[in-house]
């Protein structure tokens, strides 16, 4: 049994009813534990107005959660919603605050109204008094509100964040787990082009496959099913949203993954062979002297940073200089793909020039051009 800290208990004076029910209104004032359970059941079934109008007065009486949870059911069964949708405010302890809202949800299996009082509070309250009440969505087993929780997902709004919209899709997640997925795909694409929250349902994406056991790995089946997710929204959305997705997957260790989106990330650098295009060099240098040796790669769009499938090639160029310079050569490449031969020659120059400041003479040299498998 948990004592609540409400923030005006204390300071209440005797509260009188008058009425046909007045005789179990009144016992507000002094009864307890069940005794005040029972009075308020026979209040609300005598005249739900009256429940209505009490339930603050029965609340400051509870004393302990347990009670004021036994309360909340009898006034939602009675759809009696509003004071108790503002019964968490007058709570000190945000912490007593969730445990009462998990105990009003986890009821919603003995107290079906439990179901459209959280429906309720999502479309009549502000964000703020609607946050209050989320840990009773996810405490709340119950099919009907998991449809209608998939219901909302499904339709995100036009604004780049919405804390109820965020409240109810966490805890979606929370009770689907990865089965989550495909409305969350759903969500992130038609998010994209109406200015919708894109970024928290991709990074709901994430926790909706993270185990539930600290330090646990994700199962392998969970992480397939997210991977195909992301590159399935990758495929759908622009380029910015596109590279989001990819440096998700990159960051989570799925960098084949990751690779594959590159050609979505870089549309305008596809060139016609379908592939993308990097520039990559290696440096011969001796006796202030430097030869940038350059070649075209041509990649497929299956690795994420291409420099360990092309030191081998780069090293293979044939030394030019009459003096021997050191190896193995320094290799470099383009960071990302490249549109056009003449961004390739202005990286080429610039890298000339790097050299040159160092007070070497330097040139480039052209070599054979080099297409990954």
């Amino acid at each position: 049994m948990k004592f609540l800290a409400v923030a005006f208990a204390l300071l209440v004076p005797t509260t009188a009813f008058a009425g046909k029910c007045d005789r179990f209104a009144d016992q507000a004032n002094t009864a307890t534990g069940e005794a005040l359970v029972r009075a308020y059941a026979s209040l609300a079934a005598c005249d739900t107005a009256a429940a209505d109008d009490a339930f603050p007065a029965f609340m400051r009486a509870s004393g302990e959660m347990d009670t004021l949870v036994a309360l909340a059911h009898i006034a939602i069964d009675h759809q009696i919603y509003t004071p108790v949708w503002n019964s968490l405010e007058s709570i000190r302890d945000y912490g007593q605050r969730s445990e009462i809202a998990r105990g009003v949800g986890a009821g919603c299996g003995s107290h079906p109204q439990v179901v459209q009082f959280l429906q309720g509070a999502y479309y009549g309250l502000r964000d703020i008094q609607f946050l209050q009440w989320d840990d009773g969505l996810v405490a709340c087993d119950d099919e009907d509100l998991k449809t209608w929780m998939r219901t909302i997902v499904a339709a995100p709004p036009a604004t780049s964040y919405d804390e109820k919209y965020s409240a109810v899709m966490d805890a979606y997640v929370k009770h689907m787990r990865s089965d989550a997925l495909p409305v969350l795909q759903r969500a992130a694409i038609e998010s994209s082009t109406s200015g919708g929250p894109f970024n928290t349902i991709i990074e709901k994406m994430d926790q909706a496959v993270q185990p539930k056991e600290l330090g646990a790995s994700i199962p392998p089946a969970d992480r397939a099913r997210l991977e195909e997710s992301l590159v399935a929204i990758a495929n759908e959305v622009g380029p910015e949203q596109a590279a989001l997705v990819a440096d998700r997957l990159y960051n989570a260790g799925s960098e084949d993954a990751a690779a594959t989106l590159l050609s979505r990330v870089y549309p305008e650098r596809v060139q016609e062979n379908g592939m993308l295009l990097y520039g990559a060099a290696s440096v011969e240098s001796c006796d202030q002297e430097a030869i940038i040796h350059f070649a075209k790669v041509y990649e497929p769009s299956k690795r994420w940073s291409i420099l360990a499938d092309i030191e081998a090639p780069l090293a293979a160029f044939k030394p030019r200089l009459r003096c021997a310079a050191e190896h193995p050569w320094p290799i470099v490449a383009t960071a990302e793909p490249v549109a056009s031969d003449d961004e390739l020659d202005d990286w080429i120059a610039r890298m000339v020039a790097s050299w040159e400041e160092r007070g070497l003479e330097a040139k480039s040299r052209s070599e054979k051009a080099i297409t990954l498998p």
